[in-house]
């Protein structure tokens, strides 16, 4: 396991793992993954969901936009414009385009800072027990989830295997409230 001091060699570690995964294994994961969010209290008490759409084998969010559509909620993807992410709605058919770094985005109007997200699912490449993770390293969800309200509900999507025990985080770092991976959801009271 690499040392918790150096998220770069972790970040390389856990990106490189994920690169090896073989496709099926990777939408089964992913699968198992959705469902148990899907079935969590956070998702059934929600009414808007920011979700994002994966690249380098992220675990997928597509049954959880599925779901969030059939069910009526309202679905929101980030939008990244200068050093901000910036919550996007997303209506079912919605054309994307292709923004920076690969990720795909919908073209509709910016969402309207005022309204409540519920749950924001946070893509990261490892997170540890303590809900820390690790991103791209430019701080593009740090930035965003900093400005969300208190009641929002940050949910890591990972995979068991991308779990390390620690990751030392600087002061600007901003944790998750609960890690959702193909065996379970760990949530801050389960830390405690």
């Amino acid at each position: 396991m690499p040392e918790p001091n150096n998220k770069s060699i972790i970040r390389s570690s856990m990106l490189e793992c994920r690169k090896t995964m073989d496709a099926d294994d990777y939408r089964k994961l992913s699968k198992r993954v959705q469902s148990l969010f899907l079935q969590s209290a956070v998702y059934k008490e929600s009414r808007t969901i920011m979700c994002y759409l994966p690249v380098s084998n992220e675990p997928d969010t597509t049954l959880v936009i599925a779901d969030a559509f059939d069910s009526e909620r309202t679905v929101l993807l980030p939008h990244m414009q200068g050093d901000h992410i910036y919550p996007v709605l997303y209506a079912k058919g919605m054309p994307l385009k292709r923004g920076r770094y690969g990720v795909q985005e919908p073209s509709g109007p910016e969402f309207l800072p005022d309204h409540r997200i519920d749950v924001v699912i946070v893509p990261g490449i490892a997170f540890d027990l303590h809900g820390n993770r690790i991103g791209y390293g430019k701080g593009y969800y740090d930035r965003f989830l900093c400005t969300l309200d208190k009641k929002t509900v940050k949910a890591g999507f990972s995979f068991k295997r991308c779990i390390v025990d620690t990751i030392n985080n600087n002061d600007w770092d901003i944790s998750v409230d609960m890690i959702v991976t193909e065996t379970d959801i760990l949530t801050k009271e389960q830390r405690v």
